[in-house]
């Protein structure tokens, strides 16, 4: 019995559960992912962590151990191996971590998720494609770099995801409404907004319809050996053309930010940018796939020049018949002409 008068007794301490290990843990995290992402990234995240779990320090002790220098330690390891360790692929890896600490911290298997920081120096993903170099490295590809980078670069369409599924019930080369070369049609994909139909150019219609003409017996655009029945990479037969080509490395992924990026040099606008590669929003098309090229930014420029000429020369002219009663500048005068000068030496 308690006397009233006695203090009211602690209840007793319980010790937290342990916290799992990245092994013990990964089985777990896969069977969430491959029910709430599409197969395409569930396979990713499960082929990332085949690479990360036989690193024995961070498969093997608790979560809640694991420190931002034992996974600094990780991707030395990584870096360390002879060949298919790029900052790029290494950084997908950083990121399955990521997500992997910060789920056992939501579901309360750790205290606190450790803080994983992408490598730095991974830019060949945002690189543009010029078309002298487009030239040499489709000269120097095989048949099928040569067809599936010329219909990215046409595109934009995710190449592993969309390209690689493609299936000719998907594909329409007779002329319709706004699409006189056809179009492509992507019933699902990655996002939400994956579904569209995309138009043709001339040169990926004339591809298309080779690959029909081939007779080649099967449902999907590019044909595998596989149970899938669809090629899963072009990832040898990129490096060899690169190489070839003399041109600097770049991942196959280039193709499509060069197509966004020649959408956005052409004048097309954003909110049409993001429909055709299948954004939910044009911020997104923004921020990871347009990058305006130097040479584009300097014709703007040139183009902003002759704007300031002209509404200077206007604004004078204007001036110039107030005072004096109609004399004005003619072809551009010489206060537009003088600024536009300055502007140039300038830059």
């Amino acid at each position: 019995m308690v006397h009233p008068s006695d203090p009211w007794p602690l209840a007793a301490k319980t010790e937290a559960p342990e916290a799992p290990s990245l092994k013990t843990f990964a089985d777990r995290f896969l069977e969430y992912v491959r029910k709430e992402c599409k197969t395409t990234t569930a396979q990713f995240y499960e082929n990332c962590l085949k690479r990360t779990l036989p690193f024995f320090p961070l498969a093997e002790i608790p979560m809640s151990a694991v420190t931002g220098e034992l996974i600094g330690k990780y991707a030395s390891f990584r870096q360390s191996l002879p060949s298919g360790n790029s900052v790029a692929a290494l950084n997908g890896e950083m990121r399955i971590l990521r997500r992997c600490f910060r789920l056992a911290e939501e579901w309360g298997l750790i205290p606190k998720a450790c803080k994983v920081h992408e490598l730095p120096g991974s830019k060949n993903r945002d690189r543009v494609i010029d078309f002298d170099e487009e030239r040499t490295y489709l000269a120097a590809a095989s048949p099928t770099a040569h067809d599936v980078a010329t219909l990215v670069a046409d595109t934009g369409l995710r190449h592993q995801s969309e390209l690689f599924t493609l299936r000719w019930e998907n594909v329409s080369l007779g002329p319709s409404a706004g699409c006189p070369n056809g179009f492509i049609h992507i019933p699902s994909g990655k996002t939400d907004n994956a579904q569209r139909n995309i138009p043709l150019t001339l040169r990926a219609r004339a591809i298309l319809e080779r690959r029909r003409s081939a007779k080649v017996l099967s449902l999907c655009v590019f044909p595998g050996k596989g149970r899938c029945g669809h090629i899963v990479t072009v990832q040898h037969a990129h490096e060899i053309a690169v190489r070839k080509a003399g041109l600097e490395p770049f991942e196959f992924y280039c193709w499509r930010h060069t197509c966004g990026t020649r959408w956005a040099e052409s004048g097309m606008d954003k909110f049409t940018i993001a429909r055709l590669m299948g954004h939910s929003s044009p911020s997104v098309a923004e921020k990871y796939y347009i990058h305006v090229t130097e040479s584009h930014v300097a014709s703007g420029f040139e183009r902003f020049l002759g704007y300031l000429d002209q509404h200077l020369a206007d604004a004078a002219n204007e001036t110039a018949a107030a005072v004096s009663g109609g004399t004005s500048l003619k072809n551009g005068g010489t206060i537009g002409g003088t600024v536009s000068k300055k502007l140039a030496l300038s830059r």
